[in-house]
């Protein structure tokens, strides 16, 4: 009986000393991201850091700093290329600058749904093209592609928007993205260039008389309380690119990237998931706030597109034309 529990008691001491190990060689990550509690940047990061530890046996543990704490998608870009911080996401969009690997994301009708969105980022051909690009511009390695929100709603504080002429000579908020620009033109309105941080009181102001914004965003941002309509046309869909900087990467063991990589896997999915169910209640509670929501018909859809289609030629030469075929042969990609 005393040897059966001198040797349980030596397991335990064992066990402890190899807890303690982990936890002595533990690698802290500096995490940071602009989701807030309630989206599906803020999700991805909470299930990512919970299963990069639990697979990593902790030799990998995270710090989280979210709802920009340590700056907006640009400023974060900028920190992990030089490594003060570890992992990070960012909107395709603000990509743009460092580099032209998401371009063709902001096309209208790209995508014909969440699942095809899944299935363009899930193609391999698609991700040896795109990946590459990345670690060379921006110096970092792709882990997943967050959906936030699903498709924009062309939205503003004058009218009802049942097809593009509706649209005509409304002031629209733009992003500095060529695409955003010409995709508003196409649509009739007057694309205006503002600030993100500046366009809650550009709109309340009359600065501009709208945006186009996902249903979350527009909840979580407060412009459910200012937008009087909204109209869901299915045009252009919203990612984060969530990555983690090269140089640690490369420094990892090939066991640490495989779980690493599997609890990117595990937390886009959770992250995508929670994204498509909270759409819906999202667009309830602006309803709830007074915003007029419209659902074209497919006809008045089929106007929009065909409006629309021709702003792909703003990527003539600046888009790997491979990958936009790629792109395109993926199943319910725009033909």
């Amino acid at each position: 009986m005393n040897v059966v529990i001198r040797r349980m008691a030596v397991s335990c001491v064992i066990v402890a000393g190899m807890s303690f190990a982990n936890m002595a060689n533990a690698r802290p990550l500096t995490i940071a991201h602009t989701g807030t509690e309630g989206n599906s940047v803020y999700t991805f990061f909470e299930v990512f850091t919970k299963e990069m530890e639990e697979r990593t046996n902790g030799s990998l543990t995270g710090k989280v700093h979210p709802s920009g704490e340590l700056g907006g998608d640009d400023q974060l870009l900028q920190q992990i290329g030089i490594g003060t911080i570890d992992v990070t996401s960012a909107a395709t969009a603000n990509m743009g600058s460092m580099t032209d690997a998401f371009l063709w994301t902001d096309l209208p009708y790209v995508f014909s749904s969440r699942e095809h969105a899944d299935e363009v980022f899930a193609d391999n051909d698609i991700a040896e093209a795109l990946e590459p690009k990345v670690e060379g511009s921006v110096g970092t390695k792709v882990l997943a592609y967050i959906q936030v929100g699903g498709f924009r709603m062309l939205q503003n504080t004058k009218r009802e928007l049942k097809t593009p002429a509706d649209a005509a000579g409304l002031k629209f908020r733009a992003t500095a993205s060529p695409i955003d620009i010409a995709t508003i033109k196409a649509w009739g309105g007057l694309p205006t260039p503002v600030a993100w941080a500046e366009t809650f009181t550009a709109v309340q102001q009359g600065v501009v008389d709208g945006l186009n914004l996902q249903p979350s965003w527009t909840f979580l941002t407060g412009f459910g309380q200012t937008i009087k309509f909204a109209t869901r046309n299915k045009a252009v869909m919203a990612f984060h690119v969530a990555q983690m900087n090269l140089d640690l990467w490369n420094s990892l063991s090939p066991e640490e990237q495989e779980a690493v990589m599997s609890a990117a896997e595990v937390a886009q999915r959770a992250a995508n998931e929670f994204d498509a169910q909270s759409e819906e209640e999202f667009i309830t509670k602006l309803k709830e706030q007074g915003v007029s929501i419209y659902e074209p018909t497919e006809g008045e859809l089929t106007a929009w597109r065909d409006a629309a289609l021709p702003v792909w030629g703003e990527l003539d030469g600046k888009v790997d034309p491979e990958l936009l075929e790629s792109v395109k042969s993926v199943s319910g990609a725009v033909e």
